[in-house]
């Protein structure tokens, strides 16, 4: 390769990767060919060896203050991007396969500028992925909707998933869904959903896994928030088929709400380690709204979660997550009414 060539490489790989990773491989390459240069035997160099050294340091220095530069700039743009896509890997574990693997991934905006998501594209036709709005105020948030169909792969996947933004720059973020789609493997049915439920009533819903391997089995259950509580138990066991149900209760002081979680079942087989079963629930106030009375229910996520009553509400499409925590006491309502974000993220509460 022409050395007047090497330059763009080192760009090109910054450019392909994230600044730290960039630099790195920048600073590798670099030292590569100084070694490759200056250890060489003389003899190799037809000429004064003093003459080529001297032209192989201003070969150097010139094209090195041309890397600090763009490296220097590169890294100062990419800031404005900072926290805006925290989740770069989602894993949905072990599924049987043709299960409809759903997420949401936060888009937020702490910049002082208007983001716009231009595009979202995907490496591979088995997912999908929409942005739930395009333009996101200034301290604001949204999400990206993926949606993984498990039918059309068997065993490992990852996707990656790109969301380009066109203002306040042009700029291209990356975050990855993967799975292990199993056929030995099926969910009777795919989720546990509570319907409806009174906020304040107690109520339980259960599911059937049936694994067709005699060596494995379920020895936990496990939820990602404190308000569903799962167990297990074996019902079923003939030759290599075994069946398990599946039992979840939502705790009477669940907010109001419609939201969704994911409960996760431990195994003793490595093959098996993440088995996901998802969860919904909407939880309906025990009596309507007055005429003037502020509106408490809507759509909510995690990630920041306060408590029950200081999260906004928002007529946008459903997604959430539910808190791994017990809720401290609500913030006074004055607090709760400057709330900005449209969709509130609370950690753990329901991720998918």
């Amino acid at each position: 390769m022409p050395r007047t060539a090497r330059p763009m490489v080192w760009i090109s790989r910054f450019s392909a990767g994230d600044g730290l990773t960039g630099l790195r491989v920048c600073f590798i390459d670099i030292c590569a060919f100084q070694a490759a240069v200056f250890f060489k035997p003389a003899a190799s160099h037809p000429g004064d060896g003093k003459a080529l050294l001297s032209r192989v340091r201003s070969f150097m220095l010139r094209h090195c203050l041309v890397l600090g530069l763009f490296l220097v700039s590169s890294a100062a743009l990419r800031a404005d991007f900072e926290g805006v896509l925290d989740e770069r890997l989602h894993d949905f574990g072990v599924v049987p396969r043709g299960q409809q693997l759903t997420h949401y991934f936060r888009v937020a905006n702490p910049t002082n500028k208007t983001l716009h998501i231009a595009g979202v594209r995907v490496s591979c036709g088995c997912t999908s992925a929409r942005p739930l709005e395009a333009t996101i105020p200034p301290g604001r948030d949204t999400a990206i909707f993926a949606v993984m169909d498990s039918h059309r792969f068997v065993g490992a996947k990852q996707v990656t998933i790109y969301v380009t933004f066109d203002q306040p720059r042009s700029e291209e973020l990356r975050t990855v869904v993967q799975a292990y789609a199993r056929e030995d493997l099926i969910f009777g049915p795919d989720t546990i959903n509570f319907g409806k439920v009174k906020q304040g009533d107690a109520k339980s819903a259960s599911m059937n896994v049936t694994i067709y391997n005699g060596a494995v089995q379920i020895l936990e259950a496990r939820s990602e928030s404190n308000y569903v509580l799962p167990t297990v138990r074996e019902v079923r066991r003939a030759g290599n088929e075994t069946t398990y149900q599946v039992e979840a209760k939502v705790r009477p002081d669940t907010p109001v709400g419609l939201w969704f979680t994911d409960v996760w079942l431990k195994t003793n087989n490595p093959g098996y380690a993440k088995l996901r079963v998802p969860v919904t629930v909407e939880v309906e106030p025990q009596r309507p709204a007055q005429a003037g009375e502020k509106k408490t229910d809507g759509i909510k996520t995690s990630r920041e979660f306060g408590s029950p009553d200081d999260l906004s509400t928002t007529d946008e499409p459903p997604y959430q997550t539910a808190p791994v925590i017990t809720p401290p006491p609500p913030p006074p309502s004055a607090q709760r009414a400057e709330r900005g974000p449209s969709f509130p993220w609370m950690p753990g509460f329901f991720r998918r």
